[in-house]
């Protein structure tokens, strides 16, 4: 199927992030409550190929006894070649991923699993557990060679986060404000500390 440069950027970066591909080929968004907008802004971008709008999900948890709630939708089957390329037994990054990592792909796996680092006030860092140290690696490697952003890897509990260098901070920030949504903005600081106080 032929897609827009804009809505295989958004699958790249939800694919990054907290996106399902099920083995038929459908895209599963999903994002808790408080990220609504977030949700009907990916609908909108995948409307072409998605199915019904968003809906609210409701999930008991017994191990804390809370129920959480969230706003999922999927998309049509026909991501196919897309499962191909991110999934093996599991998620996997593919090798040719430069090709089709672009600055609003970037922008939309920040806004998954993206945060501010707590050391620091230009502190960015990606949640990454879910990814080999080898991938971790690649995934450095790639945005410093592809897009000037230095990261650095960092062990955190049984998994991993990449951070963005503080020396890197502008460049990222130049990279993907343009695509972040204002209900979003919150992650990235306008106008970090530089200077301590005197």
């Amino acid at each position: 199927m032929s897609l827009t440069a804009e809505t295989q950027s958004v699958i790249v970066g939800s694919l990054l992030g907290d996106a399902y591909l099920t083995p038929s080929g459908s895209l599963q968004i999903e994002h808790c409550l408080n990220q609504k907008a977030y949700t009907l802004w990916k609908y909108e971008k995948l409307k072409s190929i998605a199915g019904k709008p968003p809906k609210r999900v409701e999930r008991y948890d017994c191990r804390t006894d809370k129920t959480y709630c969230s706003m999922r939708f999927y998309t049509k089957a026909v991501l196919k070649e897309f499962r191909m390329r991110f999934y093996k037994e599991k998620k996997i990054l593919p090798e040719d991923l430069g090709e089709f990592l672009d600055p609003l792909a970037i922008a939309v796996w920040f806004m998954d699993d993206g945060s501010r680092g707590a050391r620091t006030p230009r502190g960015l860092v990606f949640n990454t557990s879910g990814y080999s140290a080898e991938e971790q690696k690649f995934l450095q490697k790639l945005l410093a060679e592809k897009f000037g952003v230095q990261m650095s890897v960092h062990k955190v509990g049984k998994g991993f986060q990449l951070y963005v260098k503080a020396e890197s901070f502008d460049r990222f920030k130049e990279l993907i404000s343009p695509h972040l949504i204002a209900e979003m903005r919150y992650k990235i600081p306008d106008d970090p500390v530089t200077t301590a106080p005197t």
